[in-house]
């Protein structure tokens, strides 16, 4: 039996002591709780004195068909297989079993039984078990109720952000929106293969984003109504402008999100920021485009919506991957192959899905690339222009047309001078639309400088 076992509570310092002299061995650990049913006490013993893990019986007298509660501490990488050897010696189908982390457990004995699951090939000590990951990912979802309420505070707090252009209102937002819990349900179901898990994050991820956007659209009709005065322009909003051309970095960010939520998971570690994170994809971009169906502008809803399905299906596909890639599956052997097809598949979905949203991805960032260039053409062609005429170009500015892949419809530019050139507008109208092979509206002024 175990002598030299127990939970330390008391002072931190003489913790600290007590390790420093090496007198003992302290670890991250888990501690398993069992009822044992009746008969199944003898093999159940058998398989932890197998493992040489010590343990502590105690009858159980609630009058129940159990016959003793099972105490025993494990490494944090050992729990998946001991519950997956003791499931299959009948504890789970008769009892119950409950995993609770320990502070630190300070055993002289312990240490070999941790060296021995740190030397094994077939355990991971980076990762949590299974139990545990799915235990974890069910705390990352509150009841549909209070996700649901939650989710429209978010959004409203969101819309009003992007409304009023201040980030930290928007950045606000994301903390209370409990974004990364569905995301990461679909993905767990998927890997351990759990249909109803993986439905269930499914159905919160849609419902969820939905109810964002209709939050975003009443709340955003309301404010632009009653609220603000005048009608804003929109597209000068930073918040705004900045959902509305998605490129290769937007997918980067959506990928490296569900990669840090699954990381998260699985390492057992707080999920609060990485839930942040997640926020930070699909939250403001949703908001984005209430607003844009609220104010009937088609630039804003659609890119804010694409913004918002490609960031979708990367969280999906990262943390999905991650989990995979982690060698996690079922604990029963005959639903492995199944699980293994299903997870395959539908990351090759999600994938097929992705690399058509990032072909698309690829034309903006081109178009866009484009234009800058044109820009920078037309302003050279200016700056030549004038030159010769002793004229300084203040600004310079070119409008586009479109939804995607636009095309400059205008330019405006101020110039400084002693006088003003005659002709000059012409002579610019002229090599631009040359320039460009389609006309656009030229707006041009002029401020007089003093001769000194």
């Amino acid at each position: 039996m175990f002598q030299d076992f127990r939970f330390w509570d008391g002072n931190v310092s003489e913790l600290q002591n007590e390790v420093n002299t090496g007198s003992r061995a302290v670890y991250t650990m888990r501690l398993i709780q069992a009822i044992i049913p009746e008969g199944k006490k003898e093999v159940i013993v058998d398989i932890l004195i197998e493992k040489g893990i010590d343990y502590v019986i105690s009858p159980e007298t609630s009058q129940r068909k159990y016959s003793d509660v099972l105490f025993f501490p494990i490494p944090k990488e050992g729990v998946e297989e001991i519950l997956d050897e003791l499931r299959n010696a009948g504890l789970e189908e008769d009892g119950f079993t409950v995993v609770t982390k320990a502070e630190a457990i300070v055993a002289k004995e312990f240490e070999e039984l941790k060296e021995r699951y740190a030397e094994s090939e077939e355990t991971d000590e980076s990762k949590v078990a299974r139990q545990e990951l799915r235990a974890g990912v069910e705390k990352l979802s509150p009841a549909s109720p209070t996700y649901y309420l939650l989710l429209i505070a978010a959004a409203i707090i969101a819309s009003a952000g992007i409304l009023m252009d201040n980030a930290a209102v928007v950045v606000g937002s994301m903390v209370i929106a409990p974004l990364i819990g569905p995301a990461m349900t679909s993905c767990v179901g998927t890997v351990i293969n759990d249909r109803e898990m993986f439905y269930r994050g499914i159905r919160k991820q849609a419902f969820g984003v939905l109810l964002a956007i209709a939050s975003s659209i009443a709340f955003s009709k309301l404010a632009l109504t009653l609220l603000l005065p005048g009608n804003p322009e929109l597209l000068s909003l930073t918040q705004i402008t900045n959902q509305l051309n998605p490129g290769f970095l937007s997918l980067v960010v959506a990928l490296g999100s569900g990669l840090a939520g699954a990381f998260s998971l699985t390492a057992g570690i707080n999920s609060a920021l990485v839930g942040v994170m997640i926020s930070v994809a699909l939250l403001p971009p949703a908001a984005a485009a209430g607003i844009g169906v609220a104010t009937v502008n088609a630039k804003i809803a659609s890119g804010a919506t694409i913004l918002l399905l490609i960031n979708v299906i990367s969280i999906n596909l990262a943390g999905t991957f991650t989990l995979w890639f982690q060698g996690y599956k079922p604990g029963k052997w005959y639903e492995q192959e199944g699980a293994k097809r299903t997870t395959k598949s539908r990351l090759a979905v999600l994938i097929t899905l992705l690399l058509l949203v990032a072909t698309f991805l690829g034309f903006l960032t081109w178009d866009t690339r484009i234009g800058a260039k044109r820009s920078e053409e037309l302003q050279a062609i200016t700056q030549r222009a004038i030159k010769e005429r002793e004229l300084k170009l203040r600004s310079f500015e070119v409008e586009r047309d479109g939804l995607f892949f636009r095309k400059i419809s205008a330019a405006s530019l101020e110039l400084g001078g002693k006088a003003y050139p005659p002709g000059l507008v012409e002579e610019l109208d002229e090599k631009i639309e040359t320039k460009l092979k389609h006309p656009i509206e030229l707006n041009l002024s002029f401020r007089r400088t003093s001769s000194s």
